[in-house]
């Protein structure tokens, strides 16, 4: 069922260009269309997207409210792993430029250096 909200006011709201009162909406049409639904938990979410997209209150119906914010939770955990999934499969077919590679041969140059320069001053302290 595809529900269409406009012409939300603070006291009224439009509903499939039927103008209502918006606390008519909220507390008596939003709990007669997830009746409506029955246990379709996809098609509840659906009437309650269209009824907080369009800045409606869900508290007419704890159980929308509840599985709205389920399906949004669900949602956030998806998109993060997907992000994650995909910032790990940049990472390991990441091919290093020709800059990239000078900084870890001046990195690795460095290191060298520093060690040698430390077994160098052992070596004086010691007296060889």
């Amino acid at each position: 069922m595809k529900i269409t909200v406009s012409n939300v006011t603070p006291e009224t709201v439009s509903i499939h260009g039927q103008t209502l009162a918006r606390e008519y909406a909220e507390l008596v049409l939003l709990p007669l269309l997830v009746a409506a639904e029955g246990q379709n938990h996809p098609a509840i979410v659906k009437v309650a997207e269209a009824f907080a997209t369009a800045g409606l209150s869900l508290e007419g119906s704890p159980e929308v409210s509840r599985l709205y914010r389920s399906h949004q939770h669900q949602q956030r955990v998806e998109q993060e792993r997907l992000k994650a999934e995909a910032q790990e499969h940049a990472r390991r077919c990441h091919v290093p430029t020709p800059q990239e590679i000078a900084q870890q041969i001046a990195e690795r140059e460095r290191k060298a250096r520093e060690i040698r320069e430390h077994g160098e001053r052992l070596r004086a302290a010691r007296g060889r």
